[in-house]
Parts: structure tokens; sequence; C-alpha cells
């Protein structure tokens, strides 16, 4: 850790954005919220930042769901003001810190403004086990043992200053191994000439999960025997299974003999008759 020890300020930012397309037609992230937390915690800045005029918006699935912000993207800073405030922190050699910084200072248009020796990206320094990138919340939950409700920019650039401090003070500048789970069902040795059903239809009516949202689960098909879900809580998984559970059942559907323990103890899979489910971990 270059910074370590240094006394030069620190500002984390985050950025929500939207995809929009330009009058010229090129589709682009555009930056709608933003928030920048100094070392103290004190939001200096959270603000709705304006979409580029006569744009049209493509996507905005993240911000309204996860950022609360009613969609009328026409109000709020130019991206200039907010251009030029980080700009300034950057002149005075603040270090910026973020979680996937990349993102924020592309969209911003910044990327090429600000020295690398000035950057901390924290997906960098908070890995999982296996080195592998993890998102910001279960870096949190899993350093604080606390969940975080972010409601907006400043709230995420809050809690990114806060596993900041923690990387540099409690970590001493080195990387942070997160202890992260993938809670796996395969669905598999599907037996269906008796049923009528096609494969497709036994996932649709049956195993398929309440939602598709990447943040939750995802979804491996190889289109012929394993149908997997990865979720990444043990609670997700859980709740899952308590769906199928009914799905099954009220369509008569029960569980054959009790469950076998597969995989060396590690897995434990279940007989339906007509497919079999198949739990297990994998560290991450």
């Amino acid at each position: 850790g270059a910074h370590f020890g240094k006394k030069a300020s620190a500002y984390a930012i985050d950025c929500e954005m939207i995809e929009v397309y330009m009058p010229d037609g090129n589709l682009q992230r555009a930056v709608v919220s933003i928030g920048v937390v100094d070392v103290s915690m004190e939001v200096i800045l959270y603000a709705r930042v304006r979409k580029p005029a006569n744009s049209v918006v493509v996507n905005d699935t993240f911000v309204k769901t996860a950022g609360g912000l009613s969609a009328d993207y026409d109000k709020g800073l130019s991206i200039f003001s907010a251009r030029e405030l980080i700009q300034r922190l950057v002149q005075e050699g603040a270090i910026m810190v973020g979680w996937q910084i990349d993102n924020d200072l592309k969209a911003l248009g910044m990327d090429k403004v600000v020295p690398s020796q000035q950057i901390v990206d924290l997906t960098t320094k908070f890995t999982t086990t296996n080195g592998h990138k993890c998102k910001l919340i279960e870096a949190y939950r899993t350093v604080f043992r606390r969940n975080f409700a972010a409601h907006n920019a400043g709230d995420d650039a809050k809690v990114t200053m806060e596993l900041y401090h923690y990387w540099n003070e409690a970590a001493k500048g080195k990387i942070v191994k997160i202890d992260l789970n993938f809670y796996c069902i395969t669905w598999h040795y599907f037996k269906l000439s008796s049923t009528g059903l096609s494969r497709g239809d036994v996932l649709w009516q049956y195993l398929r999960p309440r939602t598709n949202d990447r943040e939750v689960v995802l979804e491996e098909d190889d289109g012929k025997n394993a149908y997997k879900l990865k979720f990444r809580q043990k609670a997700d998984r859980d709740a899952y299974m308590l769906l199928i559970k009914r799905r099954l059942e009220e369509n008569n559907i029960h569980p054959q003999g009790k469950p076998q323990r597969v995989a060396g103890g590690r897995g434990t899979e279940m007989n339906f008759g007509f497919f079999r489910s198949h739990l297990y971990e994998i560290v991450r």
C-alpha cells in the first residue's frame, strides 16, 4: 500500500449511472447521482446529476431498485460541476477511493485525468479467498458483521470510506481476504418421459427462482442435464428451497427416501423421482 502512513487526504466517491443513447446514437453510461465522503465520514457532496441534454434513457434498472431515485433524470447539477469539485480535490493531491472506481471515473469523463498513484480501487484490496472480486456489500458484511442499507450514492461512498479506513488501519494496507461461499443447488437426472412435460416446462413451472437478480443468484443451465443456481447467501437458498418444496407438494411431487450425503459428505442429494437435487457449497 503506497498510501499507508501518508497524510494525504482521501475522499470516497460513488456514482449511480444509467445507460443512455446520446444524440449521435452512441450508447454510454451517464451519471445521475454522485456522493463524495471525506475521511471523517462527512458527506461533502451528494447531488443529483442531470443526464446529457437530448439523450434517451435505455436502462435505469439499477438506479430505481437500489438507489430509490425517482425517474426525473433532467434535474440536478451539471456533470461539469461535479467534475470541477473532483478535479480540485485531485489537484490538491487527494487520494480518490472507490469500489470499481474506474467505472465512476470513466462515467464522469475523468479516467484520463486522475493520476494512478492517487487512485485506490478497493475491489483489489478486498478479495475472496480465491482472489476473485466481490461486491461492496459482501465485503462490508464480512468485515463489520452487519448490513448496510444503501439508499443513494452518498451512503455507498460512506461505506466505501469505512472499508478504506479498515484496510488502511486494521489491515495495514495488506489485501483483506473475504471468506465467501456460493450456496448452490443443482437439479439433474431429469426423467420426464412419463409426465408429458419437457425439461423447460419443469424449470419454468417448478424450479425457477423467484428472482433472477444477479445480486442474489447466478443461474447456469447446460440445456441438457444440469440446472445450477448459485446463491450469494445461505438464507436466500433456504427461502428458495421452501418455495420449491411448496410448488412441488402442490403438484403432488414428493421426495423419495431420505437425503443422501454425496461428494465425500460435502453435499446432499435428494431424489424426487422425475429429477434430483444436489445441495452443496463452493468457496469463492
